[in-house]
């Protein structure tokens, strides 16, 4: 892991660790892998020092998960999805990137401000990589303002490939559901706009079981077509180089598993896990959700 890049710097040291995650997904039973390009952009590779790779790494990316299908799963069908996000860019007015303090200009990790062209330019670069590279569709994963998930979602569609719009949520002080990490805007107010650019499934990632649960029926409310849910762990250590081993999760995979029968029973149709939900929490989903829904 690198503070600054997160993920896509072990595509260059540890290509077949990278693999090898992907083929114990498989093993554990799941329909869709996602490419280690969440952080891959041209915003993450500069900082340190892998701009020149920056196709490089994205079609290896797809490569290892392409070889890692191949491998194991011979005698069913798994799809791989191609992960473009907004992470690292400092750009469009509200960026996660800026220090917490909103009277302060400091930007963290090192990150340098890019005007909003080429921010959308970076997203579409990426996107163009991966769709060219052979993704089966594209997961439009983005965390901050309505501004930068528009352009996530723009860039994605505008490869003509199918894209799953993602939208990362929370739960503010006063339990009004949120957008983003610290976004001002709310969940549903941008729903029917961004939703019309073009999604063929709507998903809620990397946010707390909780906020998850919360914003499922009022993603109903504006979205008829597929949802998804994969909402994170809750930890505090998935970016660290080492997993915290002193802290536990908030759920167990007993807990998981009721959890997401339960988002099923309300119209969920398809279900995994982000940040600090491991194999043994998305094993025992295979067994326990149906394979298939109406």
């Amino acid at each position: 892991m690198n503070n600054q890049a997160w993920a896509p710097a072990a595509l260059e040291t540890h290509p077949f660790t990278v693999r090898r995650m992907h083929e114990n997904y498989i093993d554990a039973g799941v329909d869709v892998i996602t490419t280690n390009t969440y952080s891959a952009g041209r915003q993450n590779l500069e900082p340190i020092g892998l701009i020149e790779k920056l196709e490089e790494l994205n079609l290896r990316a797809v490569m290892l998960a392409q070889d890692a299908r191949d491998a194991r799963a011979k005698d069913r069908p798994v799809y791989i999805a191609g992960s473009v996000s907004n992470f690292g860019l400092v750009a469009g007015g509200d960026s996660e990137w800026r220090n917490s303090d909103r009277r302060s200009h400091q930007l963290m990790y090192g990150r340098s401000e890019t005007s909003d062209a080429q921010a959308r330019s970076n997203l579409r670069e990426q996107a163009e990589i991966l769709a060219e590279a052979g993704v089966d569709f594209l997961a439009a994963e983005a965390t901050g303002s309505t501004e930068q998930r528009h352009w996530v979602i723009e860039a994605c569609v505008s490869t003509g490939l199918p894209v799953w719009a993602g939208f990362k949520c929370r739960l503010d002080a006063d339990g009004e559901l949120m957008v983003g990490y610290r976004s001002e805007d709310t969940f549903e107010s941008s729903l029917d706009a961004l939703l019309a650019l073009g999604a063929e499934v709507a998903t809620i990632f990397h946010s707390t079981v909780e906020a998850t649960t919360a914003a499922l029926p009022v993603m109903q409310k504006h979205w008829k077509g597929p949802i998804g849910l994969y909402p994170d762990a809750d930890r505090k250590d998935y970016v660290a180089k080492y997993r915290d081993g002193a802290t536990d999760t908030v759920v167990n995979p007993d807990g998981y598993v009721e959890i997401t029968k339960d988002w099923v029973n309300h119209g969920a149709q398809i279900i995994g896990g982000c940040c600090g939900f491991e194999i043994e929490y998305i094993e025992p989903l295979r067994d326990a959700l149906p394979t298939q829904i109406p």
